[in-house]
């Protein structure tokens, strides 16, 4: 568990420590795809965990007062909030030529996570990365980590692993809470508030179920669609 919180603490502080400087020349990268979501056409099938109530709660208030220092930007509802445990067919505008292999996909998640123990992610503090805001997640143990390495593992055995990890591997677990759109904003007010919430409690939740969902680029409600749960056992 130590290496996982160790591997997290660097990743947040590394794209906290470049963002910084984005913030401070107004570098940031928008996404001109939030001036017209329905124009949007990247879709794609994620194995997500949803936080708790509590967790919720607190990201909504972070949020809200977010938005009133730096307004007009994309701001995540509670409900889309997610935490990503894989993506299974990543997010584009291909996403029509891998669809036909979700029943392929679903047979190895059936198979990896029956059975399958909660696992606890604390929520602490918030870092950025040149597009967006997130609050920091630190998994209580190794739980996480291994099941997305058998989830790989089992994948690619059954020859369904080319585009896994395809943008990035994922080894942190974090909750995007905000996305960059307007270039012109307060960022020096933003950086400050940021500051601010830097060591932040956020709460922490024990994962009892993980959902397959097909969903736009940012998991929007009325988009996105749960394609199936898994229930963890305790």
């Amino acid at each position: 568990m130590g290496n996982e919180v160790t591997e997290a603490h660097r990743i947040y502080g590394q794209l906290w420590r470049k963002t910084v400087a984005l913030l401070k020349s107004g570098g940031l990268r928008i996404d001109p795809l939030l001036r017209n979501k329905s124009g949007d056409l990247r879709r794609g099938v994620t194995l997500v965990a949803r936080p708790d109530a509590g967790v919720r709660k607190q990201a909504a208030a972070f949020v809200r007062k977010a938005a009133v220092i730096c307004p007009n930007q994309h701001f995540y509802q509670p409900a889309e909030l997610h935490m990503t445990v894989l993506a299974i067919i990543p997010g584009s505008e291909s996403w029509r030529t891998q669809i036909h292999r979700l029943s392929a996909y679903r047979t190895v998640l059936d198979r990896v996570l029956k059975g399958r123990r909660t696992f606890s992610v604390k929520f602490q503090g918030v870092t950025a990365s040149p597009d967006a805001v997130m609050i920091q997640g630190f998994p209580v143990d190794s739980a996480l980590a291994q099941l997305r390495e058998e989830l790989r593992a089992a994948f690619r055995q059954h020859g369904l692993g080319e585009n896994l990890d395809r943008r990035y591997k994922i080894a942190t677990a974090h909750l995007t809470v905000i996305r960059f759109f307007k270039p012109k904003a307060d960022w020096q007010r933003l950086l400050a508030f940021l500051q601010a919430h830097r060591e932040t409690d956020f709460g922490e939740t024990r994962f009892q179920s993980l959902q397959l969902i097909w969903s736009d680029w940012y998991a929007s409600v009325g988009i996105a669609r749960v394609l199936q749960e898994y229930p963890l056992q305790n």
